[in-house]
C-alpha cells in the first residue's frame, strides 16, 4: 500500500484563456513535479479549482496525471464532492483510472454533526477495495465541517484502508491529536508551509501545500536537512519557507500559475470564473517579492 510522504503536490489545475482545462499543460506540468523530487501528486485539491470543475473534468484530469506520471511517483486523487455518492463514485473512478490511493474532503456547505460524517466517509471508503489506501482530508476554514480526533479515530477504526489525514489547520495541538491515533501510526500531513518544520518535530509524515507546485525544491530540502538533523539550517530555511508562503498567501492558486507560467511551465494563467487571474500589476509585485526573498534569504541556508 503506497503512502503519501514527503513533497506532496495539490496540483494548480492549468486552464485557457477561455477557461477549459488545459490537459496539455497538466501533462507537462506533471512531468515537472515528477522530474523535481516531488514525492507525491494530489490533483483535484483546493489548489486545483475543485470546486469549479465537473465531474467528467475531474475524472480526465486524474487520468491524464496518472498517465503522464508513468508510475515515477504516486498519485492520489482528491474525490471529496457534494454529496456521499459523488464521491463514492469519483473514488471508484479514481481506483480504476490506475491513481495509487485517494483523498476524501469533507462534504461543504452544510454543516454536518459527527454520525453524519462518520457515515459519509465509511461509505465512501467502503466503495473502494480494503487494501486501496485513503486519506481524510479536512479544510474546516473553506469545508465548514470539522473533524475532531476522537471522530477520526473512529473512522479509522471502522475502515482500515483509511491510513492518515491531511488537515489543514495552523494548530499544532491538533495534528498531534491526530498523530496519536493507531499508537502514533496514523499519517499526518501537515498544509501550511510556515507550519513544515514544528510539524516535523512532531513527527508528521508530509506536506500538502499549494506552494510545493512552484517551491519543490526548497521543501524538499527541509525533509532531507531535518533527516540530517541540521537544526540551524532547518531554522534558516523554515524562516525562507515562512516568507514565501505569506507572499503567496491569498489568490495562491493564481499566483502559483503566475510563477508557472513565467517559468514556461503551463501556457496560461487563467483561472476558472468567478476567480480571476493576476494582473499585471499584481504579477509585477509578486515576482519582484518572491525573486527578493529568493535571493536575500537563500545566502543564509
Amino acid at each position: 500500500m503506497k503512502t503519501m510522504t514527503g513533497t506532496c503536490v495539490p496540483m494548480i489545475t492549468p486552464m485557457t484563456e477561455s477557461e477549459a482545462v488545459d490537459f496539455d499543460s497538466l501533462a507537462g506540468l506533471t512531468e515537472y513535479l515528477a522530474g523535481c523530487g516531488c514525492t507525491a501528486l494530489y490533483p483535484c485539491g483546493t489548489t486545483g479549482e475543485v470546486m469549479n470543475l465537473t465531474l467528467e473534468e475531474r475524472r480526465k484530469i486524474v487520468r491524464t496525471v496518472v498517465d503522464a506520471a508513468r508510475g515515477r511517483i504516486p498519485v492520489f486523487a482528491q474525490v471529496g464532492g457534494l454529496s456521499t455518492s459523488e464521491s463514492a463514485g469519483l473514488a471508484m473512478d479514481a481506483h480504476a483510472a490506475g491513481a495509487d490511493g485517494i483523498g476524501i474532503l469533507t462534504p461543504t456547505y452544510y454543516p454536518l454533526g459527527d454520525e453524519e460524517l462518520f457515515d459519509y466517509y465509511v461509505r465512501v471508503a467502503g466503495s473502494v477495495p480494503k487494501d486501496f489506501p485513503v486519506y481524510i482530508y479536512g479544510i474546516p476554514g473553506l469545508a465548514v465541517n470539522r473533524l475532531s480526533a476522537p471522530l477520526v479515530e473512529k473512522i479509522a477504526d471502522a475502515c482500515e484502508n483509511i491510513i492518515g489525514i491531511k488537515y489543514s489547520v495552523s494548530d499544532i495541538l491538533t495534528l498531534m491529536s491526530f498523530k496519536r491515533i493507531r499508537n502514533n501510526r496514523f499519517r499526518v500531513l501537515v498544509s501550511p508551509a510556515q507550519m513544515l518544520l514544528p510539524a516535523l518535530v512532531i513527527g508528521v509524515d508530509g506536506i500538502v501545500s499549494g506552494n510545493c507546485n512552484v517551491f519543490a525544491e526548497d521543501i524538499n530540502e527541509m525533509f532531507c536537512l531535518f533527516k540530517e538533523k541540521e537544526i540551524e539550517k532547518c531554522r534558516a530555511l523554515q524562516g525562507r519557507l515562512t516568507l514565501l508562503a505569506e507572499a503567496m498567501a491569498n489568490k495562491e492558486a493564481a499566483k502559483c500559475k503566475a510563477l508557472l507560467c513565467r517559468r514556461g511551465i503551463i501556457k496560461s494563467d487563467a483561472m476558472r470564473s468567478p476567480q480571476k487571474k493576476l494582473s499585471e500589476s499584481e504579477k509585477n509585485e509578486l515576482f519582484s517579492v518572491v525573486d527578493k526573498i529568493i535571493v536575500d534569504e537563500g545566502e543564509k541556508v
